[in-house]
């Protein structure tokens, strides 16, 4: 007994048809779905670099902030006593060395630029800044950053953040 082998050949109405490639449509087809499946990673690729842009401005302004107010906080544990100024937008810090009492630094914020007495900028895209002691030895410090990497037209890539600590005059010996 004989077994017939399958082949690739069919016969349709007497003729006999090779399948042996794609139809036009099944090439479109597949050109269509390719098109879509790139233009989806594509998309996401974009996304994800917005995000990444976003996320880097954000973290510039808190690290910005966060080192001046760490910088506030270190002359503050050095000094005895805080003046803030009337405005809560500035302060000095006194220490007294041998019975005289001197100014050890002063911190103000001008414009939008936090500024040490020498007018060293320890920050800028600073949009709130407050000071605040109930005896002048325990200071608040809260500091509002804002910036627009884009457009005022585009409010939604505008970044703020807002950092607030608390220091205490010690007296610490400067290093």
């Amino acid at each position: 007994m004989m077994k017939r082998l399958r082949t690739h050949r069919s016969v349709t109405r007497g003729r006999s048809v090779t399948n042996a490639g794609m139809t036009m449509i099944e090439v479109m087809i597949a050109g269509f779905i390719g098109t879509i499946v790139i233009l989806a990673a594509f998309t996401m690729y974009l996304t994800s670099m917005e995000t990444w842009n976003l996320s880097g401005a954000r973290l510039a302004l808190q690290r910005n902030g966060d080192r001046a107010v760490k910088r506030i906080a270190f002359d503050i544990r050095h000094g005895d006593t805080v003046i803030v100024g009337a405005d809560s937008t500035s302060i000095a810090v006194t220490r007294t060395i041998s019975g005289a009492t001197a100014i050890l630094a002063t911190y103000a914020l001008t414009g939008d630029q936090v500024l040490n007495q020498h007018g060293t900028v320890l920050t800028g895209d600073v949009t709130d800044l407050r000071f605040s002691s109930g005896n002048g030895a325990k200071v608040w410090i809260s500091m509002t950053l804002a910036d627009d990497m884009g457009t005022t037209a585009l409010p939604f890539d505008d970044q703020r953040v807002e950092i607030s600590s608390v220091a205490v005059c010690r007296n610490e010996p400067l290093p």
